[in-house]
């Protein structure tokens, strides 16, 4: 199974060299979540950061870092 980068397409899935780097994001044009490999989220904003609009205006980061919160 394959999880293309929504951005460029590489294969971010288990097993590649981009999956421990990978990050959940959202594509601001259509809506849709996907993964973002290491290089394409350099253009991208973090939701909940200081930088609420992605540079590139279509992705925005959606992983809470640091995994979830306890509870």
């Amino acid at each position: 199974m394959t999880d293309p980068c929504m951005s460029c397409g590489r294969d971010t899935g288990l097993g590649t060299g981009t999956f421990s780097q990978r990050k959940r994001a959202r594509d601001r044009l259509t809506d849709a979540e996907g993964f973002l490999c290491d290089v394409c989220q350099e253009g991208s904003g973090e939701a909940g950061s200081e930088q609420s609009m992605p540079l590139s205006g279509r992705y925005v980061v959606i992983d809470l870092p640091g995994g979830l919160p306890m509870g």
